[in-house]
Order: C-alpha cells, then sequence, then structure tokens
C-alpha cells in the first residue's frame, strides 16, 4: 500500500510531539511536513533530541500552499479557535483533516462561543465535522472529510457513560471526580505549570463549567436521545501523564455491568473490561481505555473508573486510530 502522506501543524506541543512519535512508527504513513511557531526552519531533532536520526525533517513557519502540495491528511495540533482559519482552505483542496483541538467538536455555535469565547468563523464546515470517538461514531468517521478529535475528559466521561445510558440503567444525574496530568492543558508558560508548582500537588479546577461538558452531553444525546445531568469536577495531579475518571452512579435496578460493558465494547479493540477497578499505570503509554466497576451491598450504587494516557487515547492516539478507520486499515495500525 502505498504511504499515507501527512502534516502536523502544531508539531511542538504535547500532542503534536506525540503524534510525531506514534506516526513515525506507522507502517502506512509517512510524515512529510511540520510547522511549529518558529521565526526560521529548525531541525526536529534539535528540539527534541530524543528524534535524532529518526526523524530528519524540518519544523517550518506555516506555507499552506506548500504543504497542500505535499499532503493528503492534515493533523491539527493547534490550540483552540486557531484551527477554523485554516480548515476551510484544506477541505476546498480536497485534503482529509483530523482537528485535535475544540472547534470543531460542537454543533451548537452558540455553545462554542459560551465556553471558548470567541465567534465561531466556519459555520458551514462546522455541520460536516463528525465527532472522533471511534467507539461511537466509527460509521460516520469513515465517510467523512473532517474529525473532530474528541476532548480527553470527554473521552472518559463518553465511554464510561454510553452502555449504561443507552441500556437505561442509570439515573440521568451523575457525578464525575476526574483527576489529569498538566500535559493536557498544552504546553504553556504558566507559573502554575513550573515542575516545582505540580510536583506531589494536587488540586481542583473549573468546576461544573469545564469546556469538555458540552461535547459529552452532545454526543450522549446523539446515540441515546438521554439528556444528561453531569455534575463535573476535574482535577490537576503531578503526574507526567493520565486520566482516571471516577463516576458516582445510581442504579435504576439490579444490573449486571459487566454483561452490557462487554455487550457494546466486545469489538472496540482499545477498551478493556477490567474485573477490579483499573490502575493508572496499566494505560500510560498506550491507546488503551480501561473500564472497571464496583457495586455497594445493595446493588443501588456504582462507581465506575475509566482511565486513560490523555496524549494518546485521549489525544493523539485516538486521532491515530481515526486516521486508519478514514483509510480502511485496521484500528489498531500504528498503535500496538
Amino acid at each position: 500500500m502505498k504511504k499515507i502522506k501527512v502534516a502536523i501543524l502544531g508539531a511542538t506541543g504535547f500532542t503534536g510531539e506525540k503524534l510525531v512519535e506514534l506516526l513515525f512508527l506507522h507502517p502506512y504513513v509517512e510524515i512529510v511536513y511540520l510547522f511549529s511557531r518558529t521565526q526560521k526552519k529548525v531541525s526536529y531533532s534539535q528540539i527534541f533530541p530524543r528524534f535524532l536520526k529518526k526523524v530528519d525533517l524540518k519544523c517550518e513557519p506555516l506555507d499552506l500552499g506548500k504543504a497542500i502540495k505535499k499532503c493528503e491528511v492534515f493533523f491539527l495540533s493547534l490550540p483552540h479557535t486557531v484551527s477554523m482559519q485554516y480548515v476551510p482552505f484544506l477541505l476546498k483542496n480536497n485534503k482529509k483533516v483530523i482537528d485535535l483541538s475544540a472547534d470543531y467538536r460542537l454543533k451548537n455555535p452558540r455553545l462554542y462561543k459560551n465556553y471558548y469565547k470567541t465567534i465561531h468563523k466556519d459555520k458551514k464546515n462546522l455541520k460536516k465535522a463528525v465527532y472522533g470517538l471511534s467507539e461511537l461514531f466509527k460509521d460516520e468517521i469513515k465517510n467523512t472529510q473532517l474529525v473532530a478529535n474528541p476532548g480527553c475528559y470527554a473521552t472518559t466521561m463518553i465511554l464510561a457513560l454510553y452502555p449504561l445510558l443507552k441500556e437505561g440503567v442509570i439515573e440521568n444525574y451523575v457525578y464525575v471526580d476526574a483527576k489529569s496530568s498538566i500535559t493536557g492543558a498544552g504546553r504553556k508558560p504558566h507559573l502554575e505549570y513550573h515542575y516545582s508548582n505540580i510536583s506531589n500537588n494536587l488540586w481542583a479546577y473549573k468546576p461544573f463549567l469545564h469546556q469538555h461538558i458540552p461535547e459529552v452531553l452532545e454526543a450522549l444525546k446523539t446515540k441515546t436521545k438521554i439528556d444528561v445531568h453531569i455534575s463535573f469536577v476535574p482535577h490537576v495531579v503531578g503526574i507526567e501523564a493520565g486520566i482516571y475518571s471516577t463516576f458516582y452512579l445510581k442504579l435504576k435496578g439490579k444490573v449486571d455491568l459487566d454483561v452490557i460493558y462487554k455487550k457494546y465494547y466486545e469489538n472496540c479493540p482499545f477498551i478493556r473490561i477490567k474485573k477490579f477497578l483499573p490502575h493508572l499505570k496499566d494505560v500510560i503509554g498506550t491507546n488503551f481505555c480501561d473500564l472497571g466497576f464496583s457495586l455497594d451491598k445493595s446493588k443501588k450504587q456504582a462507581v465506575v473508573i475509566c482511565c486513560i494516557d490523555n496524549l494518546i487515547k485521549g489525544a493523539a492516539g485516538s486521532a491515530i486510530q481515526n486516521l486508519n478507520i478514514m483509510h480502511g486499515l485496521k484500528e489498531t495500525e500504528g498503535l500496538l
């Protein structure tokens, strides 16, 4: 098979770096263009020495005209509100786009403005974008030109809740306590992101207001027709990578959660249903999502755990899953 030529815009962020690392090993992909906010061309291995003699490309200032001549697929690992500046041009030139920002996740532009404080500039293509959680939207991803890769917290919430809502076995008010590495916020020079502030530290932020909430509600409503109420409190924890989400649920009756999860995910290569509560270390460095649960003695309450590597299954790995699906490849190519 001829290799798929790809570009990565935003190649020096945490997610961009992870995309380079994974795509370099993909048997059917060739990375041919890297963009970063650099004043001049600079070797990628000069920025990240671990890529020396592996990735010989240079990062360079953006030249979309040059890039579209070389590439078939564009990964946009750009800050929120930036991707929509480039997507119309790329689609007009018949390129496939996998956007890892939030710019095309929400169908409702008013919600986008509320959460991202910017008016959406590409409402036309907003309608065409497919939400890129492959476990729920695989058929739609196969036939789209534009994928909106899901958020990292959103990935855990949707995967944990979808089967239970679809089966109607839980009350529709859910409490979620999630903890994530600071890498989920991107490579930014903020004081609170410094090692001395993060190491051995833990704090909550954006309770009830996190920007991943509306995409979770929208995706779940699309697939279940149910309006679920989610009380979500995210936390930053001083770890290198990972998300560990804990769900507190009320059950409507006697329920076999193991049977339900296996019914929905038995054909999903990257979801593992555990017989115990998952450990975060088991998913770090992988594209796996581990799900586990525990019930109280009355069998009326459940705790469900969902954990992923936020930079892989929560970002770059899921983007590569989408690339594989869009090109008729095995979902696992380049990821196992």
